[in-house]
């Protein structure tokens, strides 16, 4: 499994419309090909900043999506939300714990 990390910083006073974006996004990402889940965290006290992780059954599959035209309905939802460009990087996962029933 791959994990992808992005840390994301919405305009000030989008907040609110960023996350109701997210809704409908979340629902396009999870339709791509090897997603296993999406994840959105806003960082505590903080109204701009957020944690996307995205689990991919490969870094294949998580670049397949970004070639899919899946990744544009996604991004035209979401990227009017942010004034610089996003930092996102691609972990291996070594371990999850407690394993899953």
């Amino acid at each position: 499994m791959n994990v992808e990390h992005a840390l994301l910083t919405v305009a000030d006073g989008q907040s609110e419309q960023f996350e109701q974006a997210f809704e409908a996004a979340q629902e396009i990402i999870v339709k791509a090909e090897g997603c296993y889940f999406v994840d959105l965290l806003r960082q505590t006290g903080s109204r701009t900043t957020y944690l996307l992780i995205v689990a991919w059954a490969s870094h294949s599959a998580a670049e397949g999506f970004r070639d899919a035209k899946l990744f544009a309905q996604w991004n035209e939802l979401l990227t009017p939300f942010f004034p610089t460009t996003r930092d996102h990087t691609y972990f291996d996962l070594l371990s999850h714990f407690p394993p899953e029933s």
